[in-house]
């Protein structure tokens, strides 16, 4: 298990600190997050100290909305300070956000209150932006404000890195629904077992779960059969336990997804068995990102939008650290459940690695084979697909039939042509790795061609930007007897 959110460094752990991290181990929580506060008089050397003498326990760095500080040009230095000597163990800025219960404060102040939080809530996502980090985000009483800010937010030109609405507490589904829209995790804590909370559990089960991440807050929302003591990383088990009921889901599934959630949204590489950015669910489709690297650079590509370098694709950051095996390929995407395909895809061209994905391919053809018979797998998907979505440059790039050894492997196959002819595919999708003199769109349309009589399933798409025809795409779809499928511009995944 994985808490993803506890505050370690608190006066409260001081008595019996070893003893906490002991209970941890014994029942089952392998990593912590604990978040460090760069405001005034908040203990962020302890809780640095902490991450840096354990290598399974990461931390933050950020303002939470009710903490005093001076002013943002000292939380940015704050921030610089620790950031620079801390890179390795900081997963995320946060906690920030807005937290509007204060009961104490009269209109007038409320308002000034509210201008100020929205202020440096705005400040920080612009700090998580520049340093290229998901962030952690508080809200109490403050939801229409927050998604107006995380909105703008999730659709900044440098890059959005995704984030985690902490400690979920709404009883209302369309909230969760809008953070979810934007790329957002949704993160339930000790809340998710107390009895009055049925529309709180209600919301929750209509939340992907592959959107889901499970947390602590500790030392504040013990779970219920321990409420009103303090709480404790090892108590994450009893959300675990809640969720994983009320999904009807087995718990030791559960426990993983949220794992690799967790490993997915703060791009962590330390947690053994689990993968960050090799897979990851949109809808009934698992996605498989196989490698960065493109045969082409692609005009409309949103990796090279805006002069910047986003890898962002609902939420999940997909720029690998380094390219998985065959072996981690197939363990990431059978993390989750539920799915009716696998995708070779990404942010990246997936025949560039031809070799790990035919390795990748079979595996998972033996394990839906072995889920079937029921020898083992049992991954319960035994209905699976495996799709690939590719330049159809492959054959150019390596000198030989590609297409032919896919087939068997690959069930269907989504090839971007992008174009009515040679001209407009070099100028809308410039392509970098082919040979001299090598006619990268005729390049396509053979690859098309072959794949029609190796693949059970073969489609042609195209982007909807001014300059292609797409009329003239799908009547060459049509006369090469092949799907057409028509992509949204910046609509990715």
């Amino acid at each position: 298990m994985f808490d993803s959110h506890c505050h370690l460094e608190m006066r409260e752990f001081e008595p019996d600190f070893p003893d906490v991290l002991s209970r941890m181990s014994e029942n089952g929580v392998t990593h912590v997050i604990s978040i460090g506060s760069l405001a005034q008089n908040e203990r962020i050397e302890k809780t640095l100290e902490i991450a840096n003498s354990h290598d399974f326990i990461y931390a933050t760095l950020g303002v939470h909305p009710k903490s005093p500080y001076k002013d943002l040009h000292d939380i940015a230095l704050s921030f610089e300070n620790y950031y620079s000597k801390n890179k390795k163990k900081i997963a995320a800025v946060g906690e920030i956000g807005l937290d509007y219960f204060i009961p104490d404060a009269s209109k007038e102040e409320l308002e000034k209150i509210k201008i100020k939080q929205k202020e440096l809530f705005e400040f920080q996502l612009k700090i998580a932006v520049s340093h290229r980090l998901p962030v952690i985000v508080h809200i109490r009483d403050a939801y229409e404000d927050a998604i107006n800010i995380l909105k703008a937010y999730a659709k900044m030109p440098d890059a959005f890195f995704g984030g985690v609405i902490h400690c979920f507490s709404s009883d209302d589904p369309s909230i969760a629904s809008e953070f979810i829209k934007m790329g957002f995790f949704i993160s339930f804590s000790g809340n998710i077992t107390y009895k009055k909370n049925g529309g709180l559990r209600a919301s929750a089960k209509e939340i992907p779960d592959e959107k889901i991440l499970i947390e602590t807050d500790s030392p504040y929302l013990a779970p219920q059969n321990f409420r009103g003591k303090r709480n404790e990383p090892s108590y994450v088990r009893f959300v675990l336990d809640a969720l994983a009921e009320l999904k009807g889901v087995e718990r030791a599934k559960f426990e993983d997804l949220t794992v690799q959630n967790t490993v997915n949204l703060f791009s962590l590489e330390e947690v053994p068995g689990f993968y960050p950015s090799v897979a990851y669910k949109i809808r009934n489709s698992v996605y498989i990102n196989l490698t960065n690297k493109c045969t082409n650079r692609c005009a409309f590509c949103p990796k090279y939008q805006n002069g910047g370098s986003n890898f962002n694709v609902r939420g999940y950051n997909l720029e690998l650290k380094k390219e998985p095996t065959a072996q981690e390929v197939v363990s990431s995407v059978f993390r989750y459940y539920n799915f009716k395909e696998a995708v070779f895809c990404g942010l990246g061209e997936p025949t560039l690695r031809i070799e790990t994905l035919k390795e990748s391919a079979k595996a998972l053809k033996e394990a839906k084979k072995a889920a079937i018979s029921g020898t083992g797998g049992g991954s319960g998907d035994a209905g699976i697909k495996l799709r690939l979505d590719t330049d159809g440059l492959a054959n150019a790039v390596y000198g030989r039939n590609i297409a032919a050894e896919l087939e068997g492997l690959i069930d269907s196959v989504s090839i971007s042509l992008n174009a009515q002819n040679g001209k407009v595919y070099e100028k809308f999708c410039n392509p970098q790795m082919l040979k001299k003199g090598v006619d990268a769109y005729s390049s396509v349309l053979d690859f098309v061609k072959e794949s029609r009589k190796r693949i059970k399933e073969v489609t042609v798409t195209a982007i909807d930007l001014p300059g292609i025809d797409i009329a003239g795409i799908e009547n060459i779809a049509k006369s090469l007897k092949v799907g057409f499928k028509l992509r949204k511009f910046n609509d990715v995944g």
